[in-house]
């Protein structure tokens, strides 16, 4: 009934065989798994704000987006490398290369996942406790205890991506989306009504445990799905390193896409941090419906992407962005009207996040009317563009909140966040549009 339903839906995009079988392994399933991560992240979100306050909730996400930037520097190259060199490998059936991929990936994560984990924490034990030369914070020891976390997440990165590259897609969304959330949850619930209370180094260990299970769970699928048993490793070290290598700006910008709780986190107190991030977090359930968008459209983009077939790419890209906003649009009401309540779900002292949730909101709500700027510069081949603003939205960002966050707090945040998105949407749709012809502009 779902599939009836969804190919009915998505008819436009649905034109063979090949289409009508994605569906049923790609986009119903990631429908699935990302609906149910939703709820799963609100959940967690309650729970977490409910029990450890703004001022606590702020540095477990202050500590957890230092972590997320340290992994994501770590490992997102060899993400990239695993997905596309693993499809390759596969499809010419040189499974010595790929198995080499796989031994050379791990074993280099794991030594740079150690050093940098390793390096942070020795950094500031040596810097906070031995020399003196940075001041003592409350964020200063999540952060250590944090950073046992980042040689797990990259190798849950490889193995996931290594998966996404046999296609084996549904598989690959489980560990982030299911297995770890799902597992903190029951966690954090089972122990607030154990223990009556919650407090902060209980939530980042629990979160710690759920890591080493979505490991250990990531780890088990892979080698039941893989048999490396009589394969010879064979490398290609030069090309490898070269691929990494030139992705290297590119990981530097996406590496810095939690700016806004760092600045926030430098600039004022932690339980700025905790309110802005509970706000960010609400209004995020915008981006479900582009989510699920750019899952369809990607190989419709790719296969129309030919003059004869520019004003069918044009009518396909207007008409989804129209449907994106149709469903949008009443979440963004709801999170606009209701959005003193919202906040307050997370208690009475998360209300005074009740502009930043507005802000954010129309930021995001602008961000789908732009429609799948990124998406669209990767299958057209101007991908480069994507990371050249980015470049540049960050250093806007950088710029709005050292002048308006000291002054305004978590509402000057949210202002500078959403500046640098609007900047980085605007760029990347007047590019696309003059080197395609293509407007993914909601009105054409």
């Amino acid at each position: 009934m779902v599939k009836k339903l969804l190919t009915n839906l998505l008819s436009p995009f649905i034109k063979n065989e090949d289409d009508i079988t994605r569906l049923s392994t790609v986009i119903i399933p990631s429908f699935i798994v990302r609906s149910g991560y939703f709820i799963l992240a609100y959940l967690i979100l309650l729970v977490l704000t409910r029990t450890l306050g703004p001022s606590r909730y702020g540095i477990y996400s202050y500590a957890a987006a230092i972590i997320f930037l340290l992994t994501n520097f770590s490992s997102y190259g060899f993400e990239m490398l695993a997905v596309k060199y693993t499809s390759a490998y596969l499809a010419k059936g040189e499974k010595g290369l790929w198995k080499g991929l796989y031994t050379w990936s791990y074993k280099l994560l794991l030594i740079i996942g150690a050093m940098v984990a390793g390096g942070t924490a020795l950094f500031l034990w040596l810097s906070v406790y031995v020399l003196h030369l940075i001041p003592k914070t409350a964020y200063i020891l999540p952060i250590m205890a944090f950073c046992s976390i980042i040689p797990i997440y990259t190798l849950i990165n490889l193995y996931t991506n290594l998966l996404r590259g046999q296609n084996k897609l549904l598989i690959s969304f489980l560990p982030d989306n299911t297995v770890k959330p799902l597992f903190l949850l029951i966690a954090l619930i089972v122990f607030r009504l154990i223990a009556g209370k919650m407090n902060l180094p209980i939530a980042i260990g629990l979160n710690l445990i759920s890591f080493i299970v979505t490991f250990i769970f990531i780890v088990t699928v892979f080698h039941r799905k893989n048999n490396f048993k009589g394969i010879e490793a064979k490398y290609d070290k030069p090309k490898w390193r070269s691929f990494v290598t030139s992705l290297f700006l590119l990981t530097c910008v996406t590496s810095l896409s939690r700016l806004d709780i760092i600045m926030l986190g430098s600039l004022k107190d932690a339980s700025q941090v905790g309110i802005y991030y509970a706000a960010e977090r609400y209004a995020s359930s915008l981006l479900f419906f582009i989510y699920v968008m750019n899952t369809i459209i990607a190989p419709s983009i790719a296969r129309l992407n030919t003059p004869e077939d520019k004003e069918k790419l044009q009518k396909m890209i207007t008409r989804t962005i129209r449907w994106v906003m149709l469903f949008s649009a009443p979440v963004f009401i709801v999170l606009i009207v209701f959005s003193g309540q919202i906040m307050q779900l997370s208690g009475t002292q998360f209300l005074p996040g009740k502009p930043s949730l507005i802000i954010i909101c129309c930021g995001l709500l602008i961000d789908i009317a732009f429609g799948p700027v990124g998406n669209f510069a990767l299958m057209t081949g101007h991908e480069k563009y994507n990371t050249i603003y980015a470049a540049i939205g960050i250093f806007i960002n950088i710029a709005l909140n050292l002048i308006l966050t000291p002054h305004m707090g978590l509402n000057g945040t949210a202002i500078a966040t959403t500046s640098s998105v609007i900047f980085w949407n605007a760029a990347m749709f007047f590019t696309i549009k003059k080197k395609t012809g293509i407007s993914t502009w909601i009105f054409g």
